[in-house]
């Protein structure tokens, strides 16, 4: 019997809740919700009715399905509670989502960050398929950082979920990690952004709608101060995924999230390494997310394909 998991990808505007047929790795049906930020209950109820809206449009019954997994910004424990959001969402301290949610669903449910279950959907259904160790950025309003080897998390915990914050810079503005020129400052949708306004960008190219998006469009059209813009995000980009390089030793670069469907033009720019390689045959492919927002919904349910594959024996 097809055995099938919920996936849930908690994002800055939005919530994906997916009905995923693990034995294919792909999603049957969607459903997708604002987030809610502040709110615990109303946060709650749009998750139990995007199931209940799953399950009745699919017929599945509970027997068909196999637990819920749910990706969420920040340090998750292993029983399913969030430590902190670090304010994206205000009530989510301390907080036991995976109990909650087994409770009022009546199924087993698991967290996990959801950089980490971006890159395991990436690994097993896109980009990655074909390869050991895939690291995968993704690219939005900040960043995240997850890596995969042969198809499984790098560790049981996310604990290197802050790896977006090592500093490359002595100058830049300031991260609410705290540090000055790290990463996520400088390439997030956010960072670029921040750059752009600082230097009264968008004043001055009106036609532009003011999202970072306009940024490449422009570049690419040749203005030459957001030229000077994205050459700057290319650089300090390449510079982390070269740091990345001599921790993880990735077979496989993968750019996802919003700011990675800009990012095809400058891949060749992206693959070059300038620096030194963890040995001397290393090679490495970088290459844009093809799943998108999908990822992380497959990687939520990929939390219990060990589970499916247990029942089936």
């Amino acid at each position: 019997m097809t055995k099938f998991a919920i996936g849930i990808d908690i994002g800055g505007t939005r919530t994906k809740i997916g009905l995923v047929d693990l034995d294919q790795t792909r999603i049957s049906e969607i459903f997708l919700t604002n987030t809610e930020k502040k709110n615990p209950d109303r946060f709650i109820r749009g998750i139990t009715s995007g199931i209940d809206a799953l399950m009745e449009k699919s017929k599945l019954t509970d027997s068909n399905l196999i637990g819920i997994g749910i990706g969420v910004s920040g340090f998750v424990f292993e029983d399913g509670k969030v430590d902190s959001t670090y304010g994206f969402q205000e009530f989510m301290e301390d907080y036991p989502l995976a109990a909650i949610i087994q409770k009022l669903t009546g199924l087993p449910c698991k967290v996990d960050n959801d950089a980490r279950l971006v890159a395991l959907g990436e690994a097993i259904s896109g980009k990655g398929v074909g390869f050991d160790r895939v690291l995968v950025l993704t690219l939005g309003t900040g960043l995240g950082v997850g890596f995969v080897n042969r198809g499984k998390l790098d560790e049981d915990l996310p604990f290197s979920h802050m790896a977006g914050h090592m500093t490359i810079k002595d100058n830049g503005g300031k991260c609410y990690c705290g540090k000055t020129g790290c990463l996520e400052s400088l390439v997030s949708a956010s960072g670029l952004m921040t750059k752009a306004n600082k230097l009264n960008w968008f004043d001055q190219n009106p036609q532009y709608q003011k999202d970072s998006q306009s940024l490449f469009e422009a570049a690419q059209s040749g203005n030459a101060l957001a030229i000077g813009i994205i050459e700057d995000f290319i650089h300090d980009l390449k510079t982390g995924i070269a740091n990345f390089i001599n921790i993880y030793a990735p077979e496989l670069v993968v750019l996802g999230g919003g700011l990675s469907k800009s990012l095809g033009p400058y891949l060749p720019q992206i693959s070059q390494i300038e620096y030194l390689a963890p040995f001397k045959a290393y090679q490495v492919k970088t290459e844009c997310s093809e799943l998108g927002e999908k990822a992380g919904v497959l990687g939520a349910a990929a939390l219990f394909i060990d589970k499916s594959k247990e029942n089936d024996n």
